[in-house]
């Protein structure tokens, strides 16, 4: 049974500037109180807490429980009530204002059917981070990393009509249902833990609070907390020549196509029989996204020009022109799927394909220059994507998410229109015709509005319908370039927010798992990984893309955390690229190849825990959190972000 109990607290009780304890209740400058505390525990267990100031806004609690009997079934709840209603609250990479964006299944609102969702510790960036925002101030509770998987705990988010509670709960649970794969549910569950006569446990938990600010802008003081607070994995990392070395090795050896008329990459490697590979048979042939045919182009020419190696320059010049003679539309769209010329069919024309190859054949058509190739027809296709956007764009600024062949537009909704205001910024960078930096600007304010107003951006994923975080990368890149075009610093700003948001996704620690764990036997590390969005669960290797604008960051703000962020991401998105030698699930891997998916919770491709799994004590020992996709556009990522840390002169960065 469980009860409220009444515990012992302890420190930060003296009234100061800012923030303070009345006993539990936590009080604002102006006698106002902000929340309180509050644990829930089995009969038989005694709580107490010690709390403690880490700076102005932020307290740590330790609760300690004590069984004064043995307890067979023990479940403990502590609980921050913050004492107003939400008008915005987020579980970071898992829940933003409740999901209710998108058309994907994903878990929706703080309840179903009138009970509260909790989930795992593991889902989130930060160990069980919360954050509400009420009338007056914003909260943000979290905990930390549990030493051992028998102290692995959940979380949970409950906004009332008059309160917002923040809650951790141990043993773990995911209740009242867990979400298993994408838009796929299994039954509730939870953990079953006894504490013995004399037993203690030990948990912390945050709790920062600050003003309410604009454009839901109050998150930077929590989250600029938790990585300072947040120990700092190491990580080895291969040099960067290396990275550089398997990274084309991969594309030249393994992804390498000659099929009918195409001649380019594969978009990736699928299991063959018992240990070999193959080129996947469907969807095989991409400009961008997945596939980046032409950022690997890119990448061989830079190859060539770096190392004089005429392999990589006949491959990335037959590539390019490949794609150009065969994909042009007349009326300056690009056919962005290889697969749809072979096979005389249409496809969907969409913004994030499209923004991607315009923006890559600008730089396509410098780099053949300096190869000794006059490729004007690079230009050209880039300026006809971007007309066609810039005459289609919508009074208040909107492109279109994508068209059919014929210029129609499908669908507008969303940030992924904002894919094509990079490459419209660089379409002014080169030619000088304000058109583009108009377009651009009309285009920026609008989709930073919504991020403004809602925070978040949404479907940069072409693979899901809901809030994501690669979205977000446009906005960031944009606001950057707006700041060098204008020295305007609301567009620093804007940079500084987008990428607070984008940290919302990005692991700040190490998770702990089992013995015989696929994490544990490979030793990947989950810091520095970003999670996908709240439709796909897993981590991944996409903010790789990033990592020059957030040294740019560090530099124009004096910001030390963007520059370890950007190394952190560094490190995580180096783990298990092969040398050819390394063998995951028993599989032996090519050269440079890396996969795409990192099943850090109970969610997974095809299934994740199954209910039965999930209660198993101790937990249980997964051996599939590595996935069998040896997918194009890691390499392709991080051979681009070298290019381009090395032509800002910012490769040392990295070390």
């Amino acid at each position: 049974m469980l009860a409220g109990v009444g515990f012992a607290v302890s420190g930060c009780n003296e009234v100061v500037t800012g923030y303070w304890w009345s006993g539990n209740v936590l009080m604002a400058q102006a006698n106002d109180t902000v929340g309180c505390l509050q644990a829930t525990v089995t009969d038989g267990i005694q709580a107490e807490s010690q709390i403690s100031r880490v700076d102005g806004n932020t307290f740590k609690v330790v609760w300690r429980f004590k069984a004064e009997h043995d307890v067979d079934s023990a479940r403990i709840v502590m609980d921050f009530t913050h004492r107003s209603e939400a008008d915005y609250w987020m579980i970071p990479a898992v829940s933003y204002d409740g999901n209710e964006w998108g058309r994907g299944l994903e878990p929706k609102g703080a309840q179903q059917e009138g009970a509260w969702r909790t989930y795992s510790y593991r889902r989130t960036p930060i160990p069980g981070a919360l954050y509400s925002e009420g009338k007056s101030f914003a909260v943000a509770t979290w905990s930390e990393v549990p030493a051992v998987c028998d102290d692995d705990f959940s979380c949970g988010m409950m906004p009332e009509a008059e309160a917002t509670t923040h809650r951790l709960i141990w043993p773990e649970e995911e209740l009242p249902v867990s979400y298993c794969n994408r838009d796929k549910y299994i039954d509730g569950w939870q953990r079953v833990a006894s504490m013995r006569k004399g037993e203690e446990r030990r948990f912390a938990m945050y709790v920062c609070v600050t003003e309410l600010k604009t454009a839901h802008t109050a998150m930077q003081t929590f989250l600029k907390v938790c990585w300072d607070c947040m120990g700092h994995a190491s990580t080895e990392v291969l040099p960067a020549d290396e990275v550089w070395r398997r990274g084309i090795g991969f594309c030249k050896e393994s992804l390498w196509a000659e099929d009918g008329i195409y001649r380019g990459f594969s978009i990736g490697l699928l299991p063959q029989g018992e240990d070999g590979w193959h080129q996947r048979t469907g969807g095989r042939y991409e400009s961008g996204w997945c596939g980046q045919n032409i950022s690997i182009a890119c990448s061989m020419l830079w190859d060539y020009l770096k190392n004089g190696d005429k392999e990589s320059l006949d491959k990335g010049m037959t590539t390019l022109d490949c794609w150009a003679d065969n994909c042009r539309l007349p009326n300056g769209l690009f056919v962005t799927h290889f697969d749809a010329i072979q096979e005389k069919r249409a496809c969907n024309l969409d913004a994030c394909n499209l923004g991607t190859t315009a923006l890559n054949y600008f730089q396509a058509y410098e780099l053949a220059r300096e190869c000794g190739y006059d490729r004007p027809q690079y230009r050209e296709l880039a300026f006809g994507i971007l007309d066609f956007a810039l005459n289609d764009q919508q009074a208040d600024g909107c492109y279109a998410r994508g068209w059919t062949f014929e210029g129609e537009c499908i669908y507008r909704e969303g940030t992924v229109g904002c894919f094509l205001l990079p490459a419209m910024l660089e379409a002014y960078k080169v030619s000088g015709d304000k058109k583009y930096l108009e377009s651009g600007i009309r285009a920026y304010n609008h989709y930073v509005r919504e991020l403004h107003e809602n925070g978040y951006t949404t479907a940069g994923a072409l693979d899901t319908w809901c809030i994501d975080k690669e979205s977000a990368i446009t906005l960031l890149r944009s606001s950057l370039r707006l700041y060098g075009l204008t020295g305007e610093k609301a567009y620093l700003d804007d940079a500084i927010q987008t990428s607070y948001y984008l940290s919302t996704w990005l692991w700040h620690y190490d998770g702990v798992y089992p013995a015989g764990d696929a994490f544990t036997e490979y030793g990947f590390h989950t810091f520095g990984g970003t999670s996908v969005s709240v439709q796909h669960h897993h981590l991944d290797y996409y903010a790789a893309l990033w990592i020059p604008e957030w040294m740019e960051l560090a530099e124009l703000t004096g910001d030390r955390q963007w520059q370890e962020k950007a190394r952190a991401v560094w490190n995580n998105c180096c783990q298990l690229i092969s040398d050819g030698t390394l063998k995951v699930n028993n599989r032996l891997r090519p050269l440079g190849s890396q996969n795409e998916a990192y099943f850090e919770s109970s969610w997974g491709f095809g299934y994740g825990f199954s209910k039965e799994q999930a209660t198993t004590v101790p937990p249980v020992v997964r051996t599939d959190r590595i996935n069998d996709w040896l997918v194009a556009w890691p390499s392709a990522f991080r051979l681009e972000t070298l290019r381009k840390l090395e032509e800002l002169d910012k490769s040392s960065m990295l070390k």
